[in-house]
């Protein structure tokens, strides 16, 4: 394809003429020239371009192009549409000299520079801690995440996280420190507190071990909640809101309604530590849990992947708290403790009645 019979195409498309097959063909030549889609590219873009910075320009040398070409150019083979087609397609050759004379002029929209994130996660049956660059230090529960701005140190210090995290934050009036996850935002000045939030769990649930903190509702962040030390926070994941105090029923709500919950930790008459946060201390804990949760749990504390064969187990409670025990010995425990039977092949659990 000669050029001249190029931009004859290119007048046809930008003109609005173009047939199915003078298209195919454009497109065609454009896959096998690359160098001339670089230069269509911003010519395409100028000519559509609503705020060009210089349409008389534009218009003048289409206009001159065309008296020039009109006197020199009486070709009788040519029919009305060709014709007036390749006068267009030479108005916009004549035009590509003032895309680059003024293509630096174009109003340009200022990248923004990509902010470098740093992000921590873990797998399932591993934990990990880390300290984070203001002195705060997390300790990050089995296939979670945590990730941060290299701006960290800024004005505010915000992390995303996803999976469960105990945070001991350092005191900061001026820099406050936000926790982000998919349901609830955590504001804190200086504390410690648990945050569990995993993307396959039924519930968001935040636990203040001492310090305060506000948490507000992602799809409702007119809704702030104060924790006080051993405050714990259960949001239900769902669209709408209702409040169900301690030791109170949540009103009856839709299935979409996200509840929430306030209450206080669990203590194991043993331990000083809370229920929520044992597995700090390297514990398994499960208190008043439905079998559904427990199978979660341990799916991360072992890396196992656990099948409940009839829904029926499924919402049966079990609590224990566990320490060094093996997969073998924890479900030997619970079964003792429950009504069903179980399985272990290689990294599979099978729970049946």
């Amino acid at each position: 394809m000669r050029e001249d019979q190029f931009w004859l195409l290119v007048s046809c498309k930008l003109s609005g003429e173009a047939t199915a097959d003078e298209l195919a063909a454009l497109d065609r030549f454009l896959r096998d020239h690359p160098e001339m889609a670089a230069r269509l590219d911003p010519l395409s873009e100028w000519w559509s371009h609503p705020n060009s910075s210089s349409p008389a320009l534009k218009k003048g040398a289409l206009q001159r192009h065309l008296r020039r070409l009109n006197k020199s150019d009486d070709h009788p083979s040519r029919t009305p549409r060709r014709r007036r087609l390749f006068l267009f397609a030479a108005g916009i050759a004549a035009s590509i000299a003032a895309v680059f004379l003024f293509i630096n002029q174009w109003p340009q929209k200022k990248a923004t520079p990509p902010v470098a994130q740093n992000s921590v996660s873990t797998k399932p049956g591993s934990k990990s801690k880390i300290q984070l660059p203001d002195g705060s230090q997390v300790w990050l529960n089995s296939d979670s995440r945590i990730t941060y701005s290299e701006s960290f140190r800024g004005a505010g210090r915000e992390v995303h996280l996803c999976g469960e995290a105990y945070f001991d934050v350092v005191k900061d009036r001026n820099h406050p420190f936000i926790i982000h996850t998919s349901t609830i935002d955590v504001l804190v000045l200086g504390t410690a507190l648990n945050v569990r939030s995993y993307s396959n769990e039924k519930n968001t649930e935040a636990v203040l071990i001492h310090g305060s903190v506000q948490v507000s509702l992602r799809n409702n962040p007119d809704k702030k909640i104060i924790l006080r030390p051993n405050d714990k926070l259960v949001v239900q994941n769902g669209s709408k809101v209702s409040l169900a105090g301690a030791g109170r029923t949540a009103p009856k709500e839709p299935d979409t309604a996200r509840i929430i919950s306030l209450g206080k930790a669990h203590f194991k008459e043993k331990d000083s530590v809370a229920t929520e946060v044992l597995w700090v201390k390297n514990k398994l804990a499960f208190d008043q849990e439905s079998l559904e949760a427990v199978a979660l749990k341990m799916e991360r504390w072992f890396n196992v992947k656990v099948t409940i064969t009839e829904p029926a187990l499924q919402h049966t409670e079990y609590s224990g708290v566990f320490e060094d025990e093996t997969l073998p010995q924890v479900m030997e425990a619970l079964r003792m403790t429950g009504n069903f039977h179980y399985t272990i092949r290689r990294r599979e659990v099978m729970i049946r009645p």
